[in-house]
């Protein structure tokens, strides 16, 4: 299980996998890459679920926040690929996902 990172760490993790298609890193780090995004993510996810409970369904941020959750489903569903660039552009979307439910978490509703 992945340790808990903090705010720094998450930004530097975020900034490497949107670099990821400018400048291609090796499979082995995209790999690594991949592990690491999808263990924030699911924390980031957890994170966001337990603001809704609070929220009234329905309600414009409550579909914010659904929308950002289907969007981080959707791109937890795929794999990386058997191409470099297939891997690249997955870890990408990862770090977009992120970015988004991770402006949700702290308070910004223009994700």
């Amino acid at each position: 299980m992945q340790q808990p990172t903090d705010a720094t760490t998450t930004q530097a993790l975020i900034s490497e996998a949107l670099a990821a298609c400018r400048v291609l890193p090796p499979h082995e780090r995209l790999v690594e890459l991949n592990d690491r995004l999808r263990a924030e993510l699911a924390q980031s996810v957890a994170t966001v679920q337990a603001q809704m409970g609070g929220m009234d369904r329905g309600s414009v941020d409550w579909h914010r926040r659904q929308r950002a959750l289907d969007a981080a489903s959707n791109a937890t569903a795929e794999n990386l690929g058997s191409g470099l660039l297939s891997a690249a552009m997955h870890v990408a979307e990862l770090g977009r996902r992120l970015v988004e439910l991770n402006a949700l978490t702290m308070g910004g509703e223009d994700a």
